[in-house]
């Protein structure tokens, strides 16, 4: 394809973007894809792309899938160009193909691994064309951001190109449905026993047939619309899987046993994760490495050499009390009850600090608080937890809504500033949480160390 002028400026002016970040040590991420598709808008049309295309998206879980799959494909001697420096729009997928290319246009490397934001796919998808693309979940989100799940299976299902080979989670009925004449390999985990099951939550994004609009009957509900359902009238059901997670037992350093049912056989594998929305992810990982051609061996041997990422999960012991970090994605009703749910599951005697105001929107205190009604935050009205604990300009925002939840008003404490929350404190708890927004981490980590010192004064 003969490549127009506009292109090759464009590259130039890109590459020159990348070099000159890296001088002043700053992360190529959004900015050189900007200015390259300010001056050429299809410029991934005419830019050459690696031969084998992994990519992933959904609601929750790309980043973590996109690094598993990057580490896995990495550990086995895969070069691969990728965005894991974390622009998963347009603008940063523009960079990442860019810096493994020549100032032509030609791609470097053989295999690819992108992390692609569910809203982009109408700006990536008619120019890259993943072999297999991995749908983790569609769920509830931002409200500003997706609206609702519906809208964005829409996107997704019009854009997705008719070659690719999708990986889908049986057990979400919306996107299980993605491209029907596609090929598909299916994951999930089936129903285990003793498993803790979440029926009780406030959200189901899908509740009757897509077909026939009858009730959908579930044999089991495992968080939010994520389970195994028929139709209480037509052929509707969930899809079979080709990989079904048929056991699971958590180990003490944050990771997982699980036995993996294939067509084939039973493999099993031992995972860095650490609640079952990990469980997923690993099952999205094992399910795509094996289509892409990975072996079970090659992928159990990978898995045992990752650890969990503790900028998400992280629990420090101070004075034989505990300190623990949970991420959730800033106002995603779904993220943010599951790690309610991990809470209510503990059964220590806690305090629970909740930093979740988007840092962007805080900074003009303009977010919907909309969202935080969706919220499961009646999973924290138990009598472990001993104090609620929330700072900033919506403090009481969420005072109202824990109030709703039934928790006693006695139980919140809320105050100006996030930086205070750890003066607020029961010491006396065995465990305190901290429930912080993506890009919170800064504050998480001075709550955190308020928190350590707080609990070595009581030595």
């Amino acid at each position: 394809m003969k490549k127009p002028f506009k292109f090759l400026l464009a590259a130039i002016c890109g590459k020159t973007t990348i070099k000159l970040l890296k001088l002043l040590k700053r992360n190529a991420t959004n900015l050189p894809g900007s200015v390259v598709l300010t001056i050429c808008p299809d410029f991934l049309k005419y830019l050459e792309k690696p031969e084998k295309i992994i990519a992933i998206t959904g609601t929750n879980g790309k980043t973590t899938v996109s690094n598993m799959i990057l580490d896995i494909l990495t550990d086995n001697g895969y070069d691969c160009t990728n965005n894991n420096f974390g622009g998963n729009v347009d603008t940063g997928i523009t960079t990442a193909l860019l810096k493994d290319s020549t100032i032509s246009g030609k791609a470097r490397k053989k295999y690819c691994v992108l992390e692609v934001d569910e809203r982009s796919a109408p700006r990536i998808y008619p120019y890259v064309k993943p072999d297999i693309l991995i749908c983790t979940n569609l769920t509830r989100d931002s409200y500003k951001r997706n609206a609702h799940a519906e809208y964005i299976f829409d996107i997704l299902n019009k854009y997705i190109p008719d070659s690719t080979h999708l990986v889908l989670n049986c057990d979400d009925l919306i996107s299980a449905r993605l491209k029907p004449d596609n090929k598909h390999t299916f994951f999930g985990i089936d129903h285990i026993q003793d498993e803790r099951l979440i029926p009780d939550n406030i959200i189901k994004d899908i509740s009757v047939c897509p077909k026939c609009n009858a009730h959908l009957k579930y044999d089991f509900i495992r968080y939010n619309h994520i389970g195994r359902a028929v139709c209480s009238k037509c052929d509707f059901k969930s899809p079979k899987a080709d990989f079904d997670i048929i056991a699971r037992t958590f180990t003490n350093d944050g990771k997982a046993d699980i036995k993996v049912k294939t067509a084939d056989a039973t493999e099993e594998y031992r995972i860095p994760c650490e609640n079952t929305i990990n469980v997923y992810n690993a099952a999205a990982v094992i399910a795509s490495l094996r289509t892409f051609g990975l072996t079970h061996e090659q992928i159990k041997k990978s898995f045992e050499k990752i650890e969990v990422v503790k900028s998400r999960f992280e629990i420090i012991e101070v004075n034989n009390k505990k300190i623990i970090g949970l991420m959730a994605k800033g106002q995603n009703p779904v993220a943010c009850s599951h790690a309610c749910n991990i809470i209510r599951d503990n059964p220590a005697t806690k305090n629970v600090i909740m930093l979740l105001d988007d840092l962007f929107d805080a900074k003009y205190s303009t977010e919907n608080t909309a969202w935080i009604y969706d919220v499961d935050f009646e999973f924290l009205n138990c009598d472990t937890v001993k104090r609620i604990i929330v700072g900033g300009v919506r403090a009481e925002d969420y005072l109202l809504r824990l109030m709703v939840a039934g928790i006693p008003k006695e139980k919140i404490f809320c105050c100006e500033h996030e930086e205070d929350t750890a003066e607020l404190i029961d010491v006396n708890c065995e465990a305190s949480y901290i429930i912080f927004d993506m890009y919170n981490e800064h504050l998480r980590r001075i709550t955190e160390n308020n928190i350590k010192e707080k609990l070595k004064k009581c030595e």
